[in-house]
């Protein structure tokens, strides 16, 4: 912590912590005392850390997308607000109060002053969603009502949270993109009348003629929420025909109390109607008669004290209660399911929230996705606005609390008005999985139709469960619309297809196993102080002179290798750039001069990254040291060209699987075992070689064979174990009931024959669910076992990089911002393909850590890897030490988060080598203990 480059991070990290916000509640409190000595021990710390914020800010706004974002400019508002309560509390601090004359003008000023130091609690309080939620209109009422009776210092209170509120709803305005012309002016026009509501408030202009008129006209924002209510209750009334309900039983009320009132007149001579305790002769009146039957009808209670003194008035009495309670309860239930069909259409009323995130539609990656945002938004420290459109009332068992729920029609205009998708940043469709080809195309594009209709800038993102290709050799993508013919459809849009994604996650884990867990990490790391892969916009060149490539920003020029070994040593590993067209040229593969837009590379966040990279290249120059007499120890191990499979249960997209392992293979022996029949065997078969004859070449390069197997009988696996270079075991084709129990049971069967055989094939679990992988692996640590078994969620891998996709869309405020976070996922992608004709030349690879009885240095064995074309990015160790280096520090004990390394291969993978102190520690300390180094290699 001690070390600058983690200075900001951890600042940032305790200033944005919940249990800091609850101290700065109570301190705050506690500056309302009049110590004096309180007040200057305060003054010292709100001094030292309004520093802190303006030495943050001025660190973070150096690099997109919080240059760009609204983040800035409310962050700006609060260190504003800031330095108002600081100067307030100075009041108590210097005791000016008692140098004034108690009753005077100035005295009451600065009481007023006295109670702006609460402006620091705004920063505590999400505003925003405060100011749009449904019951904020009451509350601003009751608070105006409230304006009328008050004066003094309760008075000011109300005036000074009402300018706050201006202010930030003028931040907030200012950046809001509305659904129409309509909807700004209605929200400028409401802002404007709240503006003139409280500078009436002041106490200095009371006397201003129609000063309450104008201080009421706050009350008009009343008309939203009564609005809405009284729309929806109409409808509610429509909907359920209660009028006629309430008509029936008002016309059953009316003739029972005349018939009881008609009947007691001729059977009850001489009985108190009236119940004043005298029989008068308004007691004899037939409307007094039926009123009684009424009221009798209407009571609760009995109104007979003598059920023996009348052998017929306790029977009709009694008679008449109980009716009356039926009425009752008739008009109870009335009213109950008038109330609830009310309070279910304002649940599903239109939101009035802005600069949120949309998801419509729900399929088996979406609670993954929903998990990853949510972790994504809070290692940003940034507050996600996620709202869900569901085609059901009911919500999804995987939808968190903290996402806001609405339903409708996914593909209905209105519906997604109902969402206010006009006003969103980002909209994400996960395609229900449950779709054919053709439903989930036509779907699909008719969905892009009514969001466009709508929104016709906003990024879109799908999660599709098949294919993406175009449908027609014309066509640039799936979704292209055929009439539009000046590019109306030319936004955002981003198809992520989950086959494609297990195929490619699949083909890579079966080279290097450990590349899921490491692509996951420079995405979306789980556990605090990870560094990930980060873009930042940099304007300057990569110039080829002097026999070597150089960094030029017009000032300065640094060789390539002085500086990403410079970068390195300061935690932050520099991986490519990328230019104006946005094509990304990885630095350890440059062919010619390119104008630079942005920088990509590991660091723990955006504004580490840009921080140490200027803070490096503005160091200049420095001689070379010359290079290492030792020969270099960097070999990448040579992978066998011949590869035999064993695949026991169903793998999905199996032909693209083995269509990308051809890239890395020369030849593939596959033996695919399932519990099928005769025709299912046929049929699988069948499908299996005609996708492989679409493959030009692929035919004689791949030996596929496909057999029935009884799941039960483990003896047959034996003879495949032997000759297995790598074991996959999956969930069974034609079993739904927990196939994860299938799954555990081979692979435990398969360690014992993998003893016996004396082989060690590499073993894959494929499984559903993360906590079914969770315990599988819990299991395996339990032992001493010496195969490696990679546990592999694809859904989970996929939800990762559909949810970091649609935060990076979500968090571009501007299209430069845009294209920016696009050579990023251009990278990411091509580490995932590893297709050489495409993407970036780029691949993760590992080798071996080479030994040193001294212990090598990180930055000379960067050098050494450097010029071997590799970058090097982090390491494995063994689980020895795992546990023990990964305990939390100290500001982690004091302000800690929730998060944590789920899968347990991920707790010895270590990426970014000085990039933060677990991975420092080790290198310094444990390098006996490192086992693997990860490097990014060129193809």
């Amino acid at each position: 912590m001690l070390q600058g480059r983690y200075f900001y991070y951890y600042t940032e990290w305790v200033l944005s912590h919940q249990r800091y916000g609850w101290l700065m509640l109570g301190l705050v409190l506690l500056s309302f005392t009049h110590q004096q000595w309180l007040a200057i021990v305060l003054s010292l710390f709100f001094s030292a850390e309004l520093a802190l914020r303006i030495a943050l800010m001025r660190f973070k706004r150096k690099a997109n997308p919080y240059k760009s974002s609204l983040n800035l400019k409310l962050d700006m508002l609060f260190l504003f607000f800031d330095a108002i309560a600081l100067l307030s509390l100075l009041i108590t601090a210097l005791d000016l109060q008692s140098m004034l004359t108690e009753g005077g003008a100035a005295t009451r000023f600065l009481r007023a002053l006295y109670l702006l130091r609460a402006l620091r609690l705004f920063r505590y309080i999400d505003m925003q969603s405060l100011m749009f939620s449904p019951g904020y209109g009451m509350f601003i009422s009751l608070v105006v009502m409230l304006s009328f009776f008050v004066d003094g210092e309760l008075l000011w209170g109300i005036i000074i949270y009402f300018t706050v509120e201006i202010m930030i709803r003028f931040v907030l305005l200012r950046n809001m993109v509305f659904a129409s012309q309509r909807a700004r002016l209605s929200e400028w026009g409401f802002w404007v009348v709240d503006v003139m509501a409280t500078i009436v408030m002041m106490p200095g202009l009371t006397s201003v003629p129609y000063g309450n008129a104008l201080r009421a006209l706050r009350l008009v924002r009343l008309l939203r929420p009564w609005m809405v209510i009284f729309k929806n209750l109409i409808r509610v009334f429509r909907e359920g025909d209660f009028s006629q309900e309430i008509t029936l039983v008002i016309l059953l009320l009316a003739m029972l109390s005349i018939t009881g009132g008609v009947v007691g007149h001729f059977t009850m001579a001489g009985f108190d109607f009236s119940q004043d305790g005298v029989h008068s002769p308004t007691d004899d009146s037939l409307f007094v008669q039926i009123w009684f039957a009424f009221r009798t009808l209407m009571a609760a209670g009995n109104l007979v004290r003598d059920p023996l003194g009348d052998d017929s008035l306790p029977l009709f009495s009694v008679f008449s209660v109980v009716l009356g309670m039926f009425i009752l309860a008739f008009f109870i239930g009335i009213g109950s399911s008038i109330i609830s069909g009310l309070m279910r259409r304002l649940r599903n009323e239109r939101l009035m929230i802005a600069n949120h995130l949309v998801m419509i539609g729900w399929n088996r990656s979406s609670p993954y996705i929903i998990e990853k945002l949510k972790l994504l938004s809070d290692q940003r420290f940034a507050s996600l606005k996620l709202v869900f459109l569901g085609q059901t009332p009911t919500r999804p068992p995987g939808l968190e609390s903290w996402v806001t729920f609405r339903w409708g029609d996914t593909e209905d205009a209105e519906s997604m008005q109902r969402v206010n998708l006009g006003s969103a940043r980002q909209a994400m469709i996960c395609t229900d999985d449950s779709l054919s080809v053709a439903e989930e195309l036509s779907q699909n594009m008719f969905s892009l139709m009514a969001i466009r209709q709508v929104n016709p800038d906003i990024p879109v993102s799908y999660t599709v469960m098949g294919m993406v290709q175009p449908r027609l050799k014309s066509y640039r993508h799936m979704l292209q619309i055929g009439w539009d013919k000046v590019d109306y459809y030319n936004k955002p849009t981003v198809l992520i297809s989950e086959p494609d994604m297990r195929a490619n996650l699949i083909r890579n884990v079966l080279v290097y196993q450990d590349v899921d867990q490491v692509l996951s990490r420079l995405m979306i790391p789980e556990r605090e102080e990870e560094s990930a892969m980060h873009v930042v916009e940099w304007r300057g060149r990569m110039v080829f002179q002097s026999e070597d490539w150089f960094f030029v920003d017009g000032i300065r020029a640094v060789r390539v290798s002085e500086m990403m070994r410079r970068c390195f040593e300061r935690g932050v590993t520099l991986v490519a750039v990328a230019d104006a067209k946005l094509h990304v040229h990885p630095l350890t593969l440059l062919h010619e001069d390119v104008q630079v837009t942005s920088v990509l590379g590991i660091a723990v966040d955006n504004a580490s990254l840009y921080g140490e990279f200027e803070y490096c290249l503005h160091m200049g120059k420095s001689e070379l040291a010359p290079p290492s007499p030792l020969a270099p120890v960097i070999v990448l191990p040579q992978r066998k060209r011949e590869v035999h499979l064993l695949a026991v249960g169903w793998i999905g997209t199996l032909p693209l699987i083995l269509k990308r392992l051809l890239d890395s293979y020369e030849t593939i022996h596959l033996m695919l075992l399932d519990e099928m029949d005769r025709e299912q065997l046929a049929e699988m078969s069948d499908y299996v070689h005609a996708r492989i004859a679409e493959m030009a070449g692929a035919a004689r390069r791949l030996h596929i064979e496909i057999r029935r197997w009884d799941f039960s009988d483990m003896e047959v696996l034996r003879e495949h174990v032997r000759v297995a270079d790598k074991l996959i075991v999956s969930r069974p084709a034609r079993v739904v009931k927990k196939p994860h129990a299938m799954v555990a049971a081979v692979l435990s069967h398969t360690f014992t024959l993998a003893e016996e055989e004396a082989c060690r094939p590499e073993m894959f679990a494929i499984v559903d669910t993360r906590n079914q992988a969770r315990m599988l692996q819990k299991e395996l640590d339990r032992f001493p076992v010496e195969m490696d078994v990679n546990v592999l969620v694809p859904l989970e891998f996929y939800g990762t990089y559909a949810a970091h996709t649609s935060y990076l869309m979500y968090a571009s405020a501007t299209p430069q911002v845009y294209d920016m976070h696009r050579s990023l996922r251009y990278l990411l992608d091509s580490l995932m393909s590893d297709d050489a004709e495409e993407g970036v030349p780029l691949a993760l690879d590992v080798l071996p850590c080479p030994a040193s009885e001294e212990g090598l240095d990180a930055s000379e064995l960067f050098a050494r890897l450097l010029q071997e074309g590799l970058i090097w990015i982090g390491f494995r160790i063994d689980t020895a030490i795992a546990s023990d280096i990964l305990r939390p520090n100290l500001v982690m004990r004091l302000f800690p988060r929730r998060y944590e390394f789920r899968c347990l291969r991920q707790m010895e993978i270590m990426m970014n080598p000085l990039g933060n102190p677990q991975s420092l520690e080790i290198w310094n300390h444990y390098q006996s203990h490192i086992v693997e180094l990860i490097v990014i290699r060129r193809r």
